[in-house]
Order: C-alpha cells, then structure tokens, then sequence
C-alpha cells in the first residue's frame, strides 16, 4: 500500500524560509525564522527566559511627557551583568492603556542557578535625559527555566523623589534608592566609563557622543539611551521623519515624536499637542466651553465638570474634569476634546446643574451657556413625600417616572443617591431614563497624591489619569485670585486697591519705626549690656522683616499682575524670601524673649551670634523643599510658589514652630 506525502516539519516554531545564497547559480538553503523563546537548528527546544506584561501609569504634569524606558534583566554578581534589555518610549497620552509584552533572556545557557536574578526598571524623559528614578522586581523560585510575570509600574512624579545615600563602596557613582523599595532597595548608579555593583568596572561607551550610556551587556556592549531624533544600538541612526514641512507632520505647535521601532504601529510619527487642539497632526480644534453663571447661585471655588458620552446598547461613559474659578469671577471657559452628549456641573455639597444637552456631537464648535437657577437638578427627596422616601430603591424607581408626568415641561432631569434620571417624551408620554452616576467619585491618584494643606487629589479616570493640587489659606491663593492680570491698578478690584494701600501704609509705617529704633539703640553705653544688644538686634530685624514683607507683596502683585513672568526670577525669590522671612521672625522673637531672659541671668554678647546660628539651623532645609506650579486653567494661568515636606519633617516643622512660638 503507497504511503501519501507527508511534508517534514523542519521549524517546530516559526517559519521555514528558503534563502537564495546565489541567483546565476541557483543556490539556495533552508532556514528558520523563530521567536527568541526558541533555540537550536530546528528550534524545537524552549530558552530559559522571563515573559512580562508591564503596564504603566503616571500622575502629575507628565501627562505629555516623553518617556525612555529601559527593562533590564540583571544578577546580584560584582559585575551586575545585564543579560538582555529591551528599550522603548513612552508617552501617557498614547501608551496610558497599553499592556507592554516583553521577553527577556539569560546571556548563557543554561542560566547559573547559584546567583539571583531581578528585573530593573530604569526611566528617563527622552528630550532632557532627566532621569526620574529606577524600580526593582526580584525574581523569587530561581530555578524555575521560565517566568510569566505582571507588574503595574507608577512612574516617579519627578526627578525630585530620587532619594540618595552615601556608602563609601560605591567609588565612582552614587547610591540611590529604588522608587518601589525606599526603604531596603538600593544600587549604585554609576558614572560614565563605570560598571559593576559598587563602579569598580571601567568600560569604553561606544554610544554616540550626544546620548547617554547607562549600563553594559555580558557580551561587552554599552546600553545607550538615544536621543529623540536618532535610534539604532548606538544611537548612529538618524529619523530624519520629523525633520520635513510641518505642514506634514504636526500642525499648531504640536511637537512630533517619530514612532517606536518597538511599537507595532503603521504611524511613522505621532504629536503632542499643545492644549486646545487633538488629533493625528494637532489639526482638530477642542470644543469650547464658555460657562457663565447667574449672580443668584452660590458658587465654590472648585468644581467638577461631568462630560456624559451616549453610547448605544452599551452604559454612558463619563468623564469629570476639575476647575477652579476666581472669588470675583462668575464664568469659566472649558476646552474638550473627548466626544460628549450631557455636561453637569457640580458644586459643594452635590449641587448639580444640568449645563448642555445634544443628541448629536459636534466638534471644533463654541458653546456659549449660562446656568440659571432652573437648571438645578433636583434630588429625589423633594419630589416624593416620605412615604415613597421609605420604600426600598427598587420599588421606588419604578414609580420614577410620576415626576416627569407630575411636573410636565418643568421637570427635565433629577438624580437619587446612585443615578441621575433624564425626562424624556415617548409616544405623548413623558417617561424617565436613568443612568448610573457615582456621587462619590474618589481616587487616590494612585498613591501619589502631591497635594498640600489638606487639598485633595482627583484624577479625571481610574486607568490615564490627570491631577489638580488644593491649597491652604496662605497669603498667596487669597490675595491672588482677586488681582487681574493684564490690567492696570486703578482698574483692579476694589479689595486688591485696598489692600495695596494697606499694606503701603504699614510698610511705610514699619520702615520708619525700625529706622529710627536703630537710631536710638545704636549707642555705645546701651550696647555694653546684653539688654541694649538684644535691642539693637531686633531693631535691626525689625527692619529687615519689613522689607522682606514689603518685596514678597510687591512681588505676589507684579506677578500675579503678569507684568513679572521670568521663571528664573520666581524661582530665585520663591527659594529665598520666605526663608529669610521666617528666620528674621523666628530671630526677632527670640530677640525678645533675650531681653527679659537677662533680667534673671548673665549672658554674654556671644550668645548673639549663637542664637542666629541655631535658628538658621532650624529651618535651613526650607529652600530645598520650594518649587514653582502652574495654575493652568484655560481662562486664568498663574504661578504659585509651595512648600511640600516630607512626612517626618512635617512633623519636625510643627515642632520647632511650636518651639519658636512659645
């Protein structure tokens, strides 16, 4: 009996391909073009290796921020060998749902048991080469050959959370503390031409001369980070994609990013895009909001905006956005980009206002509405008696549809404490149509919650999140947000006139009274006591405060005013004006407190000198901890300058004001 054909599988798997060595001859041989998971002539046998799924999330204003990530597997050997990497870029705005798969191999074969292996993680922003910190996972049953791991990884908020130690084995680098594991993970990072654990290694970066070479490969090759125009092992490759008309690529300012040899994508490039414009090449205007409200409604300062999507045969999608609007202003504008049929405005104390309906969306298109009492919602209980209050919520629901028949055209829309019901005509019926709303939306903004004095964090999303920051009752937010910036001082509001004037007057007033207390104090027979030095002290003090407070209003107003905008400046007097503020205020207390503590005792003129050392002391670590935000409304842009301490010295800074005070 014949035997049918039976082809003979040569790539168990991957594909067989037949590759001409010689055209005139007709030559040609047989190869297999396999997954890295595979090995051998026929790749019939698996390589030890780890699989991972890796997704990433960011909260901060890194929403736009492009990311190089760098996935190291490494061992706890002296050389800290990289066995392999993979390298790519991140960017939130595209990347914020996408799983990333990766397969990571040992340089040898079989792996060495007798060492550990980890996952490092190590991130960069692609344009500055800032690095924003590295992550640690320690892979646990070593002698397992293959590992399918998952992580969700939180980029670090800012290069500023990098926490570093000293250890003097680590010779030519830094120790730094990985961002997941503060507490016990560390490494050494080392400088350029150094490898190994502790930088003993030396080593020729063979990266080019604009990138950034952070580690080496058991087989001898540097591990490069490219910059964002160049690509290749070396970064010796040009993308020349972005380099071409504009008009071509990004429009509107938007800045071009080629794409990711690493991503599948039929994209050669992908826009940023500036705020108030989407899409492929920047080239769709957001929607425009203008919101404006009836001087009878009680406004907060903060408030959510729902954006409500109807989607057929499928539950609404909803998306809140947050805003601030000024104590003096009665209207805000809101740039969209995402496609919406209902927008709500929300207050304090769950207010709603129903503030646009359209049964179909248009994009690029302004919206002017202003929110009149009317558009209240109402809440269930004050269209029901307490009788139907009472009953269970799934019979209640059912009788729902008595408020849009009771109260006609008045009616359109009221919410209980889990939907938000529409009224709707249906065949000369006037029914309801509710849909599910979670009145107490709350996000931790994934752990890494910056705000200060108690403001709360929120994030628009539960997966590609954004942030705003609360402030406390400082000098700044509630002086501020009255002055108007781009407009003269005789036109700004009447509270800002009044306060400058004011405050003018006391600087005035405090300037002349220091002078002439140094006049008096500054004497010869007063000083030979203690008691005369420490008045010729907080004489001198008392002046000092007075033209610190004097620059630090003059500031907050010219800046707030705009008529001040360099950043470097803002900077300079955020780090230095309230440090000295507080060291004159805390030196002029004790000043004070000197002059009755030497009707008791002795002290010696040194002590002067000591005393100013010992409260600089106290809170020198107070600049390091200043920065300056961006308020970005769309409507209002301003500065702020804030101080955000750590936990423990939270609880240092409480301690020594209460020792100052008293």
């Amino acid at each position: 009996m014949e035997m049918p054909y039976q082809h003979e599988l040569r790539c168990h798997r991957g594909f067989d391909l037949r590759v001409w060595l010689n055209n005139e001859k007709n030559l040609t041989t047989n190869t297999c073009l396999c997954p890295p998971s595979f090995y051998d002539n026929m790749y019939q046998y698996q390589n030890q290796r780890m699989s991972l799924s890796i997704k990433f999330r960011i909260v901060s204003d890194s929403w736009s921020t492009l990311f190089a990530i760098i996935i190291s597997l490494i061992d706890d050997s002296e050389e800290r060998i990289i066995h392999s990497y993979e390298q790519f870029t991140y960017l939130s705005t595209r990347d914020c749902k996408i799983k990333f798969n990766i397969y990571l191999l040992y340089s040898t074969r079989s792996k060495n048991e007798s060492k550990n292996y980890a996952i490092q993680i190590d991130i960069y922003e692609k344009i500055s080469f800032i690095y924003r910190g590295s992550l640690l996972f320690p892979i646990i049953f070593p002698f397992l050959p293959v590992h399918r791991l998952a992580y969700i990884v939180d980029i670090p908020r800012t290069n500023k959370d990098i926490q570093s130690c000293s250890n003097s084995q680590c010779i030519r680098g830094k120790y730094v503390k990985y961002s997941n594991n503060p507490k016990t993970g560390n490494f050494c990072q080392c400088n350029p031409g150094w490898s190994g654990r502790y930088c003993t290694i030396q080593h020729t970066c063979i990266c080019s001369s604009d990138s950034i070479c952070i580690g080496v490969l058991a087989n001898n090759q540097s591990v490069c980070v490219c910059l964002i125009n160049k690509f290749g092992d070396r970064c010796l490759l040009v993308d020349t994609i972005c380099q071409i008309d504009k008009n071509l690529t990004c429009q509107h300012g938007g800045q071009c990013v080629p794409a990711d040899e690493f991503m599948t994508s039929t994209k050669k490039f992908v826009c940023i895009c500036p705020k108030g414009y989407i899409g492929d090449r920047c080239e769709i205007v957001d929607n425009k909001i203008i919101l404006s409200f009836q001087k009878s409604i009680v406004l907060s300062q903060s408030i959510f905006i729902h954006f409500i999507q109807v989607i057929n045969n499928s539950a609404p999608m909803r998306t809140t956005t947050f805003r601030t609007i000024s104590l003096i202003k009665s209207s805000l504008i809101v740039y969209w980009s995402q496609p919406f049929h209902l927008v709500f405005i929300e207050l304090l104390n769950k207010i709603y206002y129903l503030a646009v309906i359209q049964k179909t969306y248009e994009r690029s298109t302004i919206i002017n509405k202003t929110i009149n009492p009317t558009d209240r919602c109402q809440h269930i209980n004050e269209l029901f008696n307490q009788t139907f209050i009472q009953m269970p919520l799934l019979r209640l629901i059912k009788y729902y549809h008595l408020p849009c028949r009771n109260y006609s055209s008045n009616l359109s829309y009221f919410y209980d404490d889990l939907h938000i019901c529409l009224c709707y005509n249906y065949e000369k019926q006037r029914l309801a149509n509710c849909f599910d709303f979670n009145h107490n939306m709350k996000f931790d903004c994934l752990g890494q919650s910056v705000c200060v004095n108690e403001g709360q964090c929120f994030q628009d999303t539960s997966d590609c999140p954004q942030r705003a920051i609360g402030f406390g009752l400082s000098l700044d937010p509630i002086l501020a947000y009255h002055i108007q910036p781009h407009i003269n001082l005789i036109h700004q509001p009447n509270i800002v006139k009044t306060s400058f004037t004011l405050t003018t007057i006391f600087i005035v007033a405090g300037f002349i009274n220091g002078i002439l207390a140094l006049i008096t104090f500054n004497n010869k027979t007063i000083c030979e006591v203690g008691c005369g030095l420490y008045l010729l002290g907080s004489s001198i003090t008392t002046l000092v405060i007075t033209i610190i407070f004097g620059l630090k209003f003059w500031k907050l107003f010219l800046a707030q005013m705009a008529i001040i905008s360099n950043r470097l400046f803002l900077q300079v007097q955020c780090t230095s004006l309230d440090f000295l503020l507080r060291i004159c205020l805390n030196m002029n207390q004790w000043l004070n407190a000197c002059v009755a503590i030497e009707r008791a005792t002795t002290i010696i003129k040194a002590t002067y000198f000591h005393l100013l050392i010992a409260i600089i002391g106290t809170a020198i670590y107070d600049p390091f901890y200043r920065r300056l935000i961006d308020d970005d409304n769309e409507d209002d842009k301003r500065v702020w300058c804030i101080v955000t301490y750590p936990s423990s010295l939270q609880i240092f800074n409480s301690i020594i004001h209460t020792f100052h005070f008293f």
